[in-house]
């Protein structure tokens, strides 16, 4: 294994409990304020579900896309990672930024 597989693994394993406290930090955060303000910070969070979903779901796909096509062109697996990780949350944000756009539009419409 190269030494950047093993640095993507490690970065992994330190943002993912990093992502966790900030969502715990933040439903703290909810339940103490006032119906008024956690209905509009639910409808902001709501905003860009699609969009953080899309996101994390590209870069799962596109580490396992860019590792296969760049170990069956090339034999390593390092370079197809690293840029396959980088289109698939670029293309995951950008679906899901349509997503959540047309979602917008539809509850606006009502």
């Amino acid at each position: 294994m190269t030494p950047k597989f093993w640095l993507f693994i490690v970065l992994i394993g330190v943002l993912a409990p990093v992502y966790l406290l900030f969502g715990v930090a933040t439903s703290k955060n909810v339940k103490e304020m006032s119906e008024k303000n956690k209905d509009e910070i639910e409808k902001s969070r709501a905003k860009h579900r699609y969009m953080v979903l899309g996101q994390s779901w590209g870069m799962g796909i596109g580490v396992i896309v860019g590792s296969i096509v760049s170990f069956l062109s090339t034999g390593r697996v390092s370079t197809g990672m690293c840029l396959g990780t980088g289109f698939g949350m670029f293309v995951g944000m950008m679906v899901g930024a349509m997503i959540d756009r047309k979602k917008e539009v539809e509850l606006q419409s009502k």
